[in-house]
């Protein structure tokens, strides 16, 4: 089961990359990467769960391509890895799929974990993007996810807490 959580995050956003308001439920951060000549707009997002449960890393991913499959007309998974270690497990995972309309795309999937005020706080990070567009991309996908850390609450905004 997970929940909607917030936590203090901070992180880059790469060069070329324009924040736009999250539409999906679950999303903290959605970034796009615009080209007028590309069919499909590359985007970056990032999604925040408390998980109450401990599934392994392995079924919260199964997790995001069960919720993909539900809106793709086909769907495999290239590529599954772990990542991190048992006090902080991850996993990455690149999907390629195919849009009802039939539009090609390929997205990495990151999952990550950090310790949360009730279990466990899995991040998903993903880079969605025409199988054309996703390799020079990758990089700047990259530069995000290793940007990405918990923010510690400063004295100064300790004290802002009550405003």
């Amino acid at each position: 089961m997970a929940d909607l959580v917030t936590l203090p995050l901070g992180f880059d956003v790469p060069d070329g990359w324009t924040p736009v308001p999250p539409i999906a439920p679950g999303l903290v951060f959605v970034a796009v990467h615009p080209d007028p000549k590309a069919d499909f707009t590359p985007n970056i997002t990032l999604g925040i769960q408390q998980r109450q449960d401990s599934p392994p890393m392995k079924d919260i991913a199964g997790e995001a391509v069960e919720r993909l499959g539900r809106t793709m007309a086909s769907l495999d998974v290239l590529d599954w890895q772990e990542v991190g270690g048992p006090a902080a497990p991850g996993c990455t995972q690149t999907v390629r799929m195919r849009t009802g309309e039939g539009q090609e795309l390929l997205q990495i999937q990151v999952f990550l974990t950090v310790p949360g005020p009730a279990g466990r706080v899995v991040l998903e990070l993903v880079c969605t993007a025409d199988p054309r567009d996703a390799r020079p991309l990758v990089p700047d996908f990259r530069k995000f996810v290793a940007s990405v850390h918990v923010r510690r609450e400063t004295p100064q905004e300790k004290e802002n807490d009550g405003d």
